[in-house]
């Protein structure tokens, strides 16, 4: 009988298993993946580090780095200013764009300051809050961000029409400005940083492992390559894929929550079972590349709004980090995918020839290309998600399971949430 047991080796899960194995309470976690570390992961191929995309840690809580102190990488942890930009019709310009319109074509940028000050006009005659991302961007920023940024990128990366989307995920995400910043930003004026990731923290060596390694180190009990097949929730046991059987007395996940549910072989009410068929989301298609010379680029990413190109997102990790033999570069190209259909080798070439075109990568210089998928990578905020994941944790938490992280809670947050996340469910399973 298993005290304690963990879904999942990301660093939620290790968090939370570090944390009560320092207070002297047992717990079993378990990873079907042969690391730790899930999506926080780093791949080494011929000297080249890849991460399984961009990962990068923005501390804000004195209590997240109290913990990286206490691990002991604190100081390996080097501080950026976010170099970042977005790309508008071939043309780049610093992220977050709706203060940094000065780089783009005389008539984007004129369509976007003047839709944001007739959106700003008419802020205080408004009524409710709008009901979808559609009408809020054009309510917030205007009707030419929203139709040069804002709806295009996010119904790419969400592969939804931005009408589907909510505002549950907007928060602290999206920058609003002032009209003052707008305009400074339209004369290139603005030079302060702005938003949740102005400034991180990446390794100065090695990759974004270097965090969930050290966690790791300190989980007596971590099973790695121990894939869960099924969980009765009301005979309290686990069935694991090599055949054997755990019971527990108490269940923290950290796993996707649509995968959590479709372990349950306990009868699943028909309202439970309706919750768990809402559930979208979408993976990642992340092609990574080694390549000889210095990156085309000095941003650390840069984002791509327009239709026709395939990826959302393209970054240069070397840029911030040891990452690459001396005279060499990384790439990181992310594509957004439905959970299911896609060719993948149609969608990698189709990027390839995009990066190729744009000067953001010389095919034959580069050493080492290696090709991951994120399943599920992001949650998409559909107006039907909300009801659905309160559904799922009322059954669940009525089960006597807690659920932590971003895809257990199916939520959208950053490194620091997975480690406030593990921390928070440890003292709640600590409590009994």
């Amino acid at each position: 009988m298993a005290a304690t047991v963990i879904l999942g080796g990301g660093l939620t899960g290790l968090v939370a298993a570090e944390r009560l194995s320092a207070a002297g309470h047992p717990v079993e976690v378990f990873e079907r993946e042969r690391e730790a570390g899930g999506a926080c992961r780093t791949i080494e191929r011929e000297g080249f580090h890849f991460d399984h995309t961009g990962h990068l840690l923005h501390v804000a809580r004195p209590e997240t780095e109290g913990y990286l102190k206490g691990l002991g990488v604190w100081e390996e942890l080097e501080v950026h200013r976010r170099r970042a930009a977005v790309v508008v019709g071939g043309r780049p310009t610093p992220y977050p764009i709706q203060i940094h319109t000065a780089a783009l074509a005389p008539e984007v940028r004129r369509d976007c300051l003047l839709g944001f000050i007739r959106a700003w006009a008419r802020r205080d005659r408004e009524g409710d809050e709008p009901a979808d991302f559609a009408r809020w961007v054009a309510e917030r920023f205007g009707d030419g961000f929203a139709r040069h940024f804002f709806v295009p990128y996010n119904e790419k990366l969400f592969r939804a029409r931005a009408e589907e989307l909510s505002l549950d995920w907007v928060g602290r995400f999206v920058p609003k400005p002032t009209l003052e910043e707008v305009v400074d930003g339209a004369l290139g004026l603005h030079d302060r940083p702005v938003g949740y990731n102005a400034t991180f923290r990446y390794p100065r060596r090695g990759g974004i492992r270097l965090l969930p390694d050290a966690v790791a180190r300190r989980v007596p009990r971590l099973h790695l390559a121990s894939r869960v097949a099924a969980v009765h929730l009301g005979e309290r046991w686990l069935a694991m894929a090599d055949g054997g059987r755990l019971p527990f007395e108490r269940l923290a996940s950290t796993v996707a929550l649509p995968v959590l549910v479709d372990l349950i072989v306990d009868a699943l009410p028909a309202e439970v079972a309706a919750a768990r068929a809402a559930l979208r989301w979408v993976r990642v298609l992340n092609l990574a590349y080694g390549v000889d010379g210095p990156a085309p680029s000095p941003e650390h990413w840069l984002y791509f709004p327009d239709r026709e190109l395939p990826f959302y997102r393209v970054g240069f990790p070397s840029n911030h980090g040891r990452l690459a033999p001396e005279g060499c570069h990384t790439v990181s190209v992310e594509v957004s995918l439905d959970p299911g259909g896609a060719e993948l080798a149609a969608e990698a070439a189709a990027a390839e020839r995009a990066l190729a075109a744009l000067g953001l990568l010389d095919p034959a210089r580069a050493r080492v290309r290696v090709e991951t998928v994120i399943d599920p990578a992001y949650v998409v905020f559909d107006h039907q998600r909300r009801q659905a994941v309160a559904t799922l944790r009322r059954f669940l938490g009525g089960c006597g399971v807690l659920l932590a992280g971003r895809w257990a809670e199916w939520k959208y947050s950053a490194m620091e949430d997975a480690i406030l996340d593990g921390m928070a469910v440890a003292r709640k399973l600590a409590d009994g």
